[in-house]
């Protein structure tokens, strides 16, 4: 066993993980791994969206970077374009001094784009996007139209307020969700249509308040009904704020009452962890779809060859995150479309760079600055062996190099922290405040008609508080569309207000071990030992479920 150099706690280093580090030629980690993914996702801010202005142009943009910071942004077109040469701000490499602390000054002058999302279409207000059309406030996106107020969905149309969900259709406030339409309140449901309040459904039509139905039409907290029974109930449910309250205290007992599946797969061979889709030989592996070969990965699809990535795409990967379309990349941030790059951060369409930020199209960098290939391949090794030596290589970006303040970034949602508890350990924190809607009109969100079909157009121009904070927000046009469209109510709470509910439903990114609550045997699960619900093994689980 060995001890986190940063929590103190134990981890081992299987056989496995030593194969890996042989294959990607790296050392050992000196971090366990949630310590190691909470340092890749404090790199990462996908739901804060502030007014700044373009360092060239000085045109009013939008960016996921506060104003208050010292880093210089740049709208897409004066990044894209020749106003914006990456390597005018190269430096050599100094070699009585840490790379980190090099990398770090040159980084703080290099200008980064304000958004980063490529090949959309009037999506302007996604992060970390790629492909998408007509969506809004949304991140981690890719090949999806119309979606908003949404994180970490693919190939989906039409919906609102998803997270972590794949090839959905006309759908609203669904978690962990694969291949749905037409449905509401999904949690863990695959191939579900017209259904409300459903929990681990695989196959089903016009479930209402459910849980673990299979290949099953018209239901009702489990119970068998009329096709007539289920519509008027789920109207009955968009419309009436006590009905609704009341029959989910109804379906939260009765989620309660049944067992859970230790771990939660759908086509899966030889894998580890949980919420895990089309893959194989994937451990340690959560909220994944597409995957081969991995081990610590989290939040990534079609990934091969990934070891410690979070929010990737791409393959034979080592320590990255928010990755799309890099291959043989190593410690890389926000690197797009590349491939073999090292210590890379808001990279595009580069190759063969180490230590480089805001690369568009070049090859053969270190530090931003030009090197011929030959150059290139006798500097990149001589590098490597000072970082062994100061022992940074290896070792992803430290915290306090994040261009964040922790409480920005992801890692506050699965690792949170106090503000004295961060500046303690000498990363960063952000105290700005973003400035409410600029409207005269609010009203608290309470008093809006409970049917969507009374809300008047002038919404619009109105700022809404929050019921839970009393804080404003608004809706935007696309957003009305659609709660009109579906039948549905305003709702009472703020965008990251309901964002933040659905990552409470998420169960913790650790294995461990307990006994199938039937028959005994020795499982791995998400589920903790002092977890109250009755948590079976997948065989058990199939033979109640079907």
């Amino acid at each position: 066993m060995t001890d986190c150099r940063q929590c103190k706690s134990q981890f081992g280093i299987t056989k496995a993980d030593e194969m890996v580090h042989k294959k990607m030629n790296v050392p050992a980690p000196t971090l366990c791994p949630d310590c190691r993914n909470q340092r890749r996702m404090a790199f990462r801010n996908d739901q804060n969206y502030y007014k700044n202005i373009c360092h060239i142009c000085e045109k009013n943009i939008i960016s996921i970077y506060s104003p208050d910071k010292t880093i210089p942004v740049l709208c897409s077109d004066c990044f894209w374009s020749d106003k914006f040469d990456p390597l005018e701000y190269g430096v050599d490499f100094d070699f009585s001094r840490p790379f980190f602390e090099q990398y770090g000054e040159m980084r703080a002058g290099v200008p980064r784009i304000a958004i980063f999302n490529t090949q959309s279409e009037n999506s302007d207000f996604t992060v970390h996007s790629s492909k998408n059309r007509n969506c809004f406030m949304a991140s981690s996106l890719v090949d999806c139209e119309d979606v908003h107020y949404s994180d970490w969905v693919m190939q989906s149309r039409d919906c609102i307020d998803l997270l972590f969900c794949t090839h959905m259709e006309m759908c609203y406030e669904c978690v962990f969700s694969h291949n749905c339409s037409h449905s509401n309140y999904l949690e863990l449901c695959s191939n579900v249509a017209e259904s409300f309040l459903c929990f681990d459904c695989r196959g089903s039509q016009r479930l209402v308040a459910c849980v673990s139905i299979r290949n099953r039409k018209n239901h009702i907290l489990n119970q068998p009904a009329s096709k007539e029974e289920c519509l008027s109930t789920i109207k009955k449910l968009k419309t009436d704020p006590k009905f609704f309250a009341d029959f989910k205290k109804k379906y939260e007992d009765l989620k309660a009452s049944l067992p859970k599946n230790a771990n939660w797969m759908l086509n899966t061979q030889n894998c580890t962890g949980s919420y895990i889709i089309n893959s194989k030989n994937a451990k340690f592996a959560f909220n994944v779809e597409d995957v081969e070969d991995a081990r610590y990965i989290y939040e990534s699809k079609s990934v091969k060859d990934g070891y410690d990535v979070t929010r990737t795409l791409g393959e034979f990967l080592y320590e990255t995150q928010g990755i799309v379309d890099l291959s043989f990349g190593k410690f890389c941030n926000l690197t797009y479309h590349s491939d073999n790059m090292a210590y890379c951060d808001n990279c595009q369409n580069s190759s063969f760079s180490f230590g480089c930020v805001g690369l568009k199209s070049h090859k053969y960098c270190i530090l931003n600055k030009q090197y011929s290939q030959d150059e290139y391949r006798q500097l990149v090794p001589k590098i490597k062996e000072h970082m062994n030596k100061t022992g940074e290589y290896g070792e992803f970006f430290p915290f306090k190099l994040s261009p964040f303040g922790y409480n920005e970034t992801k890692a506050q949602e699965f690792y949170p922290l106090t503000r004295d508890e961060v500046l303690k350990r000498g990363w960063n924190w952000s105290d700005y405040e973003t400035p409410p809607p600029d409207t005269t009109k609010t009203i608290p969100a309470r008093r809006l008609p409970d049917d969507i079909k009374d809300v008047p157009d002038d919404i619009l121009y109105w700022a809404l508080e929050s019921d839970l904070s009393g804080k404003p927000f608004k809706i935007v046009p696309q957003e009305l569309q659609f709660y009109r469209k579906k039948g549905l109510p305003i709702p009472h709470l703020s965008p990251k207000e309901r964002h933040k509910n659905r990552v409470a439903l998420l169960n913790s990114r650790k294995l461990y071990d307990r006994k199938c609550d039937e028959c005994q045997t020795a499982i791995k699960t998400t589920y903790g030992p002092d977890h109250p619900e009755k948590v079976f093994c997948e065989e058990c689980y199939f033979k109640a479920v079907y």
